[in-house]
């Protein structure tokens, strides 16, 4: 039996190199960012209200407040990662504090439906071979037959509605209410946006979550089949608790112990500013083959020629007047790659090798043409084959 949670799937989909350090290999850094930590400390305190009132007490908003400034010292380290330099630690502190000071006046006195459980740790089978953790921040029924999954985000990104429809993270949590009561006739996903202080709400019918259930085995099947885990890089590279050990920024942290000396002296350096200076180069050796390109274009054109003779080589003008289609950062590209595979063309041009289709485009079908037609440009288009003059 194969056991995963939310967390699990979501870093393979992250970045492959991350869950290997993580959940293979179970490398423990020492290392987390601060608004992992001040998350944490919100939600303790969150729990620690609900937790009270389940004995019939209510922590007063001043209460609570010290309770997570009492958490925040006990448990903060100095090895806490602050990634935004211009904020400290006392701005993420006061930050949190801000999130419970607004959800206290927001829902107090806290009656509105019932808790049922806090921090769950129950799992469910999503098949004979899987299973996944239930962890919900809170779990409540404000009547009959029916259940709230409460989830506190502290990110300072607020999701749309359709996002939040289609989350995969709460949706798979309400499979498992629903199989550990069998009472549920309803199941609403509820997040706290602490930051903006919103809430926003969501459902899901019986065949979305049974298709929810398939997407997961298929990502599980596909995590279990992996054997190359490639790091994949993203803005949340800077967040990574493995990221000085990360093939991809590993060298950047060895350079940086490195005296200036010693970093001109680095082969990678040294490697790294020889291939920039000649691409450089390149760049610019480009700029004026095509520069010379349209000379010998317009030159040929005008003496009414297709071969060019230099010294000891020759330039063959091929040209014809072809339908120019929309190349990759045209806004029409899309367009274009839905019409090629409606036509069974896509494969024959793998990835839309426009010079290929341009070249063959009158061989094309009647209705083939119709339709690319629309999606085209008529113009003339060119191309030079440089051959050496033998027998000279």
């Amino acid at each position: 039996m194969v056991t995963v949670s939310h967390s699990k799937l979501s870093t393979f989909e992250q970045c492959p190199q991350k869950y290997k350090f993580g959940y293979i290999e179970k490398i423990d850094t020492g290392i987390k960012s601060i608004e992992a930590f001040m998350g944490d400390m919100v939600h303790r305190a969150l729990e620690k209200l609900y937790k009270d009132l389940k004995f019939e007490k209510l922590n007063t908003e001043q209460g609570l407040i010290d309770f997570y400034n009492e958490e925040w010292e006990k448990h903060w380290e100095e090895n806490i990662l602050i990634v935004k330099k211009q904020y400290t630690k006392e701005n993420y502190k006061d930050k949190g504090e801000r999130m419970i000071r607004d959800y206290y006046k927001k829902y107090h006195p806290f009656n509105q439906e019932t808790t049922i459980g806090l921090e769950t740790q129950w799992y469910y089978d999503l098949s004979e071979n899987h299973k996944i953790h239930v962890r919900i921040d809170r779990l409540a029924a404000p009547e009959e037959g029916t259940y709230e999954i409460h989830d506190y985000k502290t990110n300072s990104s607020l999701k749309t509605q359709e996002e939040l429809d289609k989350d995969r993270q709460l949706a798979v949590y309400s499979m498992g209410v629903k199989k550990q009561f069998p009472d549920a006739k309803k199941v609403i996903l509820v997040w706290h946006f602490l930051d903006f202080n919103k809430e926003m709400r969501s459902t899901r019918t019986t065949e979305e979550l049974e298709e929810l259930r398939r997407e997961v085995i298929s990502l599980i099947e596909t995590i279990e089949k992996t054997d190359e885990y490639l790091p994949r890089q993203s803005p949340l590279c800077d967040y990574c608790e493995f990221k000085q050990i990360c093939p991809l920024w590993k060298h950047l942290y060895i350079t940086e112990e490195k005296t200036v000396e010693e970093f001109r002296k680095d082969d990678g350096v040294k490697l790294v500013d020889e291939y920039a200076s000649l691409k450089e180069k390149e760049k610019n050796i480009l700029g004026q083959v095509e520069e010379i390109s349209e000379k010998i274009k317009k030159y040929s054109e005008q003496l009414g020629v297709k071969n060019l003779f230099g010294s000891n080589n020759s330039v063959m003008v091929w040209s014809k007047a072809a339908i120019k289609f929309p190349g990759k950062s045209d806004s029409e590209r899309q367009k274009f790659k839905e019409a090629l595979k409606a036509l069974n063309l896509y494969e024959k041009y793998l990835d839309v090798d426009n010079w290929a289709l341009e070249k063959d485009f009158d061989s094309l079908n009647e209705i083939e043409k119709q339709v690319l037609r629309k999606l085209g440009k008529q113009q003339k288009i060119y191309r030079l084959y440089l051959k050496e003059r033998k027998g000279l």
